[in-house]
């Protein structure tokens, strides 16, 4: 689909070459890495008015009704679709919303963040930006996923292994399990052994 549409689509032919201009510079803060990117090709998304006043005034570019018409959509499970991102930061990446408008709020939807995963396979990594957090459609819920590898948090998964634990326990040494508070529920995730499954539930 990737390949399909830097062909067929103009603004996912441009995002992409745009790819090539981004210049990146890391930093070591604390022993972990910071990696700073100059994106032009990103300016629209980046910059986009997130206020209430202005998301109430504009159209959600997320709805089916929205989609420009070359962006093509493949449906995934449970209500969402998988669309190409025209602003990448990755050499490969995707937006995934769902088909109903939703506010973006995680709670209720790890489990699908979890099937996503597993389903996209060790290439990707998937990812969730809150509505307060960088999100340029806070008003409707979605996923992102691109290149694995591409994030600093990646890289330091190991040194942040050895210095804490989930539940008291090491990460990947074994079964070890982990929950946190949204809202009035409690979430936990449990990964069983060092390349197993993650499962979420609610509590």
């Amino acid at each position: 689909m990737l390949a399909r549409q830097k062909i067929d689509w103009d603004w996912c032919e441009k995002g992409y070459k745009s790819l090539e201009t981004v210049i990146t510079h890391n930093f070591l803060i604390g022993g972990f890495s910071l990696k700073a990117q100059f994106n032009p090709g990103r300016f629209v998304s980046t910059t986009a008015k997130v206020d209430p006043k202005s998301i109430k005034e504009r159209k959600c570019f997320l709805c089916l009704e929205q989609l420009p018409p070359a962006q093509e959509r493949l449906k995934y499970r449970n209500g969402f679709q998988i669309l190409v991102n025209p602003f990448p930061i990755f050499p490969e990446h995707f937006t995934v919303p769902k088909t109903a408008h939703e506010p973006q709020k995680i709670e209720g939807n790890f489990e699908d963040m979890l099937m996503l995963a597993e389903d996209l396979g060790e290439d990707f990594t998937v990812f969730y930006n809150g509505p307060k957090c960088g999100a340029s459609a806070p008003d409707h819920f979605h996923f992102q996923a691109g290149t694995r590898g591409f994030m600093t948090i990646e890289g330091d998964f190991e040194a942040l292994r050895i210095e804490f634990s989930i539940a008291g326990r090491e990460v990947g040494g074994g079964d070890a399990g982990s929950e946190a508070k949204v809202g009035e529920s409690t979430y936990g995730v449990r990964v069983n052994g060092a390349g197993g499954k993650a499962k979420a539930g609610t509590g």
